[in-house]
């Protein structure tokens, strides 16, 4: 069999030989106009710019973060090294005692009494009147004694005065020391009716001179409202 003979495409070009171009209806594109960065735009971005700044500057030290980073280092250095450790203190309570009243006595001076040539001899004893004076009955109080010299002599001639209050009369009585022999040679007796009464620092008896000098203190007479006790003996010594 005999191959069939092989098929010629068809010449494009015309008959004067050159090739002709197909015309196009697609029109050829301009490149796109540049934006422009607005007033917003620059904002915006000079933000972006600023974050990045200040973020390099925090990461990296630079700037016032270097210096604040130094001041703290120094500050802390200083205080590590410079400062002891402080021990712990533990308070101790006291109790505070509470005042107590302290008595402090009351000091009462007392004049120093003028020594004078007689004073009381021994205590002052009481009896009973019957003992001297048996006539007397229980209603006379009876204030007696004697005196003697520094040799123990009776000493007759000396005035004894009996002053005070006794019940509710005042006493003023004068007697010469040997005027009651009864008592001895320079005995003395006062003798006071109705007045046997208790009583405390307000009758006195004092030796004196004739004229009134006086030659001893005053002696207190306690007297009491007992019988036993109505004979009342008070003695005086010469001690100068």
């Amino acid at each position: 069999m005999s191959q069939p003979s092989p098929t010629r495409k068809p010449n494009s070009s015309n008959h004067y030989g050159s090739q002709k171009s197909l015309p196009t209806m697609a029109t050829p594109r301009k490149p796109p106009p540049e934006k422009k960065l607005g007033p917003g735009g620059f904002i915006f971005f000079l933000l972006i710019m600023g974050g990045g700044i200040w973020l390099a500057m925090l990461i990296f030290g630079w700037g016032p973060y270097a210096q604040v980073g130094e001041v703290t280092a120094t500050a802390t250095n200083t205080l590590t090294t410079n400062v002891p450790a402080v021990p712990t203190a533990t308070a101790t309570l006291t109790p505070t005692p509470e005042p107590s009243l302290t008595y402090v006595p009351t000091i009462t001076l007392t004049p120093t009494l003028e020594t004078l040539p007689f004073v009381k001899r021994g205590d002052i004893e009481t009896f009973n009147s019957d003992l001297l004076r048996p006539q007397l009955s229980c209603d006379w109080l009876v204030i007696a004694g004697q005196v003697w010299d520094l040799k123990d002599e009776p000493i007759p001639g000396l005035q004894l005065h009996l002053f005070g209050e006794l019940g509710e009369y005042t006493i003023d009585l004068y007697r010469l020391s040997g005027s009651a022999k009864v008592y001895g040679d320079s005995g003395y007796e006062f003798l006071l009716e109705n007045l046997v009464v208790d009583s405390e620092n307000s009758l006195f008896i004092q030796l004196m001179e004739t004229n009134g000098i006086p030659l001893s203190h005053p002696i207190a007479i306690q007297t009491f409202n007992d019988c036993q006790q109505n004979l009342i003996l008070v003695n005086f010594k010469q001690v100068q």
